[in-house]
């Protein structure tokens, strides 16, 4: 018999399902997952949901209070019911009574006695061909034939949720079950409009943890959900009572979480503490450089590593370019606790900075190569760990001087993904700095790199200052380097005030230091800039041969980023020759190339630049969508790109002429659509893929008209470029019922692909 359940079972629908799906493929079903996530809960749940399917028997074997491996045939014995005197072995007196029985035993908290409950369960089955076990731990019992679910945590609002209304902030898991606690702990409490947020921060910050949502839900009986939320820094101290009758390590976030590092071997203990310096994740070989060294041997990682895994202390994700781990915060902040108690913490934190300076070096010098690509990806899997090694680089004046050298090496990155933060963290890190010859020589790079941030941003004044003070600091230091950036974004700004033969000056000074260097990436850069100037002084002709001779180069070195960043400009000049096929046909070339960078920057330049070249077609509808898909592509990205006169005031005729050509609703409605659309959806609309996709019959227009309220709007949201996970989080469904959605919709379109939807629901709405 099971116990009768005391509060109710709140979501995991889809966990449920699947477990019970596994529980008939697999004798051996082991739930596995960090303290507090509610593998209990779920493996209870599902023995209640599957009983008659087991007429032998139903067994619960609560291991969480036994400590001697020795008595486990004698606890399970027990919970059978089974006399406890006999000529045989308890062992044998359990082979005896499962002999013939279709029954599920399910071993309930398992890690502390992993290798007896794994030769129990082993010698159990293979004389019981009809039992089950149903298994929960914090790691895997490693017995051959188990299939292992790892239980996740409550589905959580996102941020862009916190002002929706109740009744949707309730179909997200952890908010129904704070809700549900809160009121049995507070009954007059209510979630509403003004709790809402709180709410959801609070299920995010706990990050759905069964377990931590519960304490914190009783501490409503004192603190309101505001005051909670405003103490989560200290979440150990916070989340410190539960319900009497409850195992002593479910009464607090700290038992539980001790639990787990009391379980732990003493070196994997040392590498739960040292990988909590890192942020948003790691991968092998940053744990190597960081927390290895002659008291966790290198050649021990591997195994150590695996052992947290195992342990249900570090995930492993693969959803990413390459195999990376990460760490509940809630375990963080734990481990963190750990590192700063033994003295740690500063050795570690520094090591920790010096991989992300290595890092970004490696990355600056791959940049003029083949590697951009690659450098992309990795500095933007990196980004937590960036901002936590200049957060340790602004502790000190001192460390700033080593976090501007950090932070100008990773140019690219900030260039492509980053502006507006690159430029937050260079001038925190300028403000931070000492005196002296040694932080001038930081404080030169930090200046010309907060310039140019500041141009990309349009705030011309501050790229005008810093661009002047670094020049002239570069020139008192003799820094080649520095003074070539300098110029460069001193050219750029002279081009913003429409002084294009001073530009002009300025950019070729620039490109001749940057020749002089043998900086590839820096003089491909002033190159198209200055390429562009010459455009604006009418000589367009000699912008086009320096493009052209460029963009050969950076083709054969495989830089791919700064062949697009030139083959932009050149669009640009042969929409001024007048070539607008061939102008949007390397649009189209560069979009397809910045699929691999995912850069804003040049995305919204492209969409902007297909405006201009749809206003001469006379294009009105396609002139006010892409203004929309650029506004919207810069504006997430915190850029202003129409830095030229001459590009405002195309940008304004566009806009104009689309305005008074449909009228100010059609094109206030045409312009959001574009603005609500993904770049990878614009992109793909942009280069046609999915208009040569669509179907031609007639089948897909008549049973149009079929589709329901809530299909069309999943449509639309396909053509949003959104994934069916993507779909389910923004609708608050299932992603089973958003597969079925979908499927439904490709049948009755006649549709083989979400991309024949896209082009679909686009000739659907321009129509």
């Amino acid at each position: 018999m099971l116990p009768a359940e005391l509060t109710p079972f709140i979501g995991r629908r889809k966990e449920a399902a699947e477990v019970r799906r596994l529980l008939e493929s697999s004798r051996l079903l082991t739930l596995t997952g960090p303290g507090g996530i509610g593998k209990t809960r779920l493996a209870m749940h599902t023995a209640r949901t599957k009983h008659r399917a087991f007429p032998g028997g139903l067994w619960l074997v609560d291991l969480s209070t036994l400590t001697d491996p020795s008595l486990l045939p004698q606890t399970v014995s027990a919970a059978m019911g089974l006399p406890g005197v006999s000529t045989m072995s308890l062992t044998e007196t359990l082979i005896d009574h499962l002999a013939d029985r279709h029954g599920l035993l399910i071993l309930d908290n398992c890690e502390h006695l992993v290798d007896s409950s794994a030769l129990l369960a082993r010698t159990l089955l293979r004389a019981s061909e009809n039992l089950r076990i149903l298994a929960t731990s914090r790691q895997p019992l490693g017995v051959e034939g188990e299939q292992i679910f790892q239980v996740p945590p409550l589905t959580v609002p996102p941020k862009a949720s916190d002002a929706e209304p109740p009744e949707v902030l309730l179909r997200y898991e952890s908010v129904n079950l704070f809700v549900s606690r809160a009121q049995a702990a507070f009954p007059g409490f209510q979630l509403d409009s003004g709790k809402g947020p709180s709410v959801a921060r609070l299920c995010r910050d706990l990050e759905g943890i069964p377990l931590a949502i519960e304490l914190a839900a009783v501490r409503m009986r004192s603190l309101s959900v505001e005051q909670i939320v405003a103490r989560l820094g200290d979440r150990f101290k916070l989340l410190t009572i539960g319900h009497r009758g409850r195992e002593t390590r479910q009464t607090s976030l700290t038992a539980m979480v001790e639990w787990s590092h009391d379980l732990l071997d003493p070196p994997d203990r040392t590498l739960w503490a040292r990988l909590t310096v890192f942020a948003g994740g790691f991968d092998l070989a940053a744990t190597e450089a960081v927390c290895c060294d002659d008291d966790l041997p290198a050649e021990s990682l591997l195994d150590r590593l695996h052992s947290l895994v195992e342990k249900s202390i570090v995930i492993r994700d693969d959803s990413g370019p390459g195999d990376r781990y990460c760490m509940l915060d809630t375990l963080r902040q734990f481990g963190r606790a750990r590192l700063e108690e033994s003295g740690e913490l500063e050795t570690i934190r520094a090591r920790h900075r010096d991989w992300c300076r290595a890092l970004a070096n490696r990355a600056a010098t791959g940049w003029a190569q083949s590697e951009q690509r690659h450098w992309s990806l990795q500095l933007k899997s990196e980004r937590h760990n960036i901002r936590a090694a200049i957060g340790y680089c602004l502790t000190t004046p001192e460390e700033a001087i080593t976090g501007l050298y950090l932070a100008t090496d990773l140019w690219p990155f900030w260039l492509v993904h980053a502006v507006s933060e690159g430029r937050r963290h260079v001038e925190r890190l300028l403000t931070a700095l000492p005196g002296g010859a040694e932080a001038d020589v930081a404080k030169v790079r930090g200046l010309w790199l907060a310039g140019w941030l500041a141009f990309y941003q349009g705030d011309i004044r501050a790229a005008r200052r810093h661009g002047q003070e670094s020049r002239a600091l570069a020139e008192r230091l003799g820094d080649d380097r520095s003074r070539a950036y300098a110029t460069y974004v001193q050219g750029l700004t002279a081009a913003y005030d429409h002084d294009y033969p001073g530009a002009k000056a300025l950019l070729s000074a620039a490109r001749d230091h940057y020749d002089a260097l043998g900086d590839l990436p820096g003089r491909w850069l002033v190159t198209a800039d200055l390429a562009g100037v010459l455009g604006g002084l009418g000589e367009i002709d000699a912008g086009v041969a320096l493009c052209g001779s460029a963009i050969e180069e950076c083709a054969r070195r495989g830089a791919r980023w700064n062949q697009s960043y030139l083959m932009w400009i050149l669009a640009d000049l042969r929409r001024l020759q007048g070539d607008l096929d061939e102008a949007t046909r390397l649009l189209k070339e560069i979009l397809e190339i910045n699929r691999d960078f995912d850069d804003p920057t040049v995305v919204g330049a492209c969409l902007q630049s297909l405006s201009w070249i749809a206003h001469g077609r006379k294009d009105a509808d396609s002139v006010a969508w892409l203004l929309g898909s650029a506004h919207a592509t810069w504006g997430k990205a915190g850029i202003s790109p129409l830095q030229y006169a001459a590009w405002r005031k195309a940008h304004e005729d566009a806009r104009e002429y689309a305005r008074a050509s449909l009228g100010e609703t059609a094109f206030e409605e045409t312009y959001q659509r574009g603005a609500r659309m993904t770049p990878d959806a614009t992109i793909d609309h942009i280069l046609n893929k999915a208009a040569k996709a669509a179907p031609r019959d007639s089948r897909h227009a008549a049973n149009a008209e079929e589709l329901t309220p809530r299909e069309l709007e999943i449509a639309e949201l396909i053509s949003e470029g959104l994934t069916n996970k993507k779909i389910a989080q923004r609708l608050v469904i299932a992603q089973r019922t958003a597969e079925g959605h979908v499927e439904r919709i490709l049948r009755k379109l006649g549709c083989t692909s979400r991309a024949q939807v896209a082009a679909w629901w686009m000739s659907r709405t321009a129509s």
